[in-house]
């Protein structure tokens, strides 16, 4: 790799990243969603998949979320202070908690769900078939490799 593309790449990775944050936090303020930040979105998006499959566990959110439980357990009780999720024991076994969307919490859900689809479909129709076909293909080995870098030890 030239350096010119280290730096071009390098560029694309922060530049995007930021440009994806910044108009995903645009949008959803724009709808409603002005006291939630994109992390918490996020949370939100996790449990609303993991309910379906009764996977909404801390431990099975945090998992998917690849954050540690204590992290999801600062922004599980934020979001239950400001009405978008409730905690609720499992019948039975009072030790696991499951995490489940209020109203409140599956609208947000909703409308970020929204936001990505235009967002998606919008990239999409710039380009030709073969050029998503390529750029998938891309994303995909990209996303093994942070995927397989997240996973390394610090010390690695």
């Amino acid at each position: 790799m030239t350096r010119e593309q280290q730096d071009e790449l390098n560029y694309f990775f922060v530049h995007v990243f930021n440009q994806i944050l910044t108009c995903e936090e645009q949008a959803l303020s724009g709808v409603g969603a002005r006291d939630l930040s994109v992390k918490e979105l996020h949370v939100l998006e996790a449990v609303g998949d993991l309910t379906a499959g009764a996977r909404n566990t801390m431990t099975q959110i945090a998992d998917a979320l690849s954050i540690r439980v204590s992290s999801l357990t600062t922004a599980v009780n934020t979001l239950v202070r400001k009405g978008y999720l409730e905690r609720g024991g499992e019948p039975g076994d009072r030790r696991v908690i499951r995490v489940r969307l209020t109203p409140k919490g599956e609208e947000a859900n909703w409308l970020h769900a929204q936001f990505h689809a235009r967002m998606v479909e919008s990239a999409a129709a710039r380009l030709s078939e073969g050029e998503l076909d390529a750029l998938l293909r891309s994303l995909r080995r990209l996303d093994q490799f942070f995927h397989d870098m997240g996973r390394q030890s610090p010390t690695n």
